[in-house]
């Protein structure tokens, strides 16, 4: 069954614009980005080259509970042509099964391993498997380990970053669902849909 993506549905996935306008970040600047994000788009800023240790990065608990780390997009580096990401997974957690009408993906599993299930097919993705989901291909995740997992997400444009942030607190703030027409306005942003 295909249906748009409503956001209190895609608990796991969704978010809206939820950006700080801010000049280019000093070098001194760069590490645990955690400054609070306003509704408002970014201002467009020049590309910050930038090197990132594993807990660097624009930190975020997707529903309050699950660690995401932002290392590439318009915010962390001023990239308009790319979004890099990475995501903790427990035990027993689960992406569900979606696709993205326009962005290509590439999921890393950095440590780990997840069952992946990708254009109708499963497979089991262990520590340094590359997932490729051209952008329309129906891609699920799931880690039936016993272990957390990591994986690295990247697309070729930014955009889907908007929806996970909307869906997101800061680490230590209690999250609270956004209003409904917040979430319908992102609708917008997250260019896919979801199957289950």
């Amino acid at each position: 069954m295909r249906a748009h993506v409503h956001l209190a549905s895609f608990l796991l996935l969704a978010s809206l614009p939820a950006f700080a306008q801010s000049e280019p970040l000093a070098s001194s600047e760069i590490p645990n980005i955690t400054q609070p994000t306003t509704d408002s788009k970014p201002v467009p800023k020049q590309p910050t080259p930038t090197v990132f240790q594993a807990d660097e990065g624009d930190r975020w608990m997707l529903l309050g509970k699950k660690p995401l780390i932002f290392k590439v997009d318009p915010v962390t580096a001023g990239s308009d042509t790319l979004m890099v990401g990475t995501e903790e997974m427990p035990p027993g957690n689960r992406i569900p099964t979606h696709k993205h009408l326009y962005e290509d993906e590439v999921i890393f599993v950095h440590k780990g391993a997840v069952r992946v299930t990708l254009a109708g097919r499963e497979y089991d993705a262990e520590t340094g498997a590359t997932v490729f989901i051209p952008h329309g291909n129906w891609i699920g995740v799931e880690n039936v380990s016993n272990e957390p997992a990591m994986i690295l997400f990247f697309f070729n444009k930014p955009a889907f970053e908007q929806c996970l942030r909307a869906l997101s607190s800061r680490p230590g703030e209690t999250f609270t669902m956004p209003p409904p027409e917040k979430m319908a306005a992102a609708e917008k942003e997250c260019h896919q849909v979801m199957k289950d």
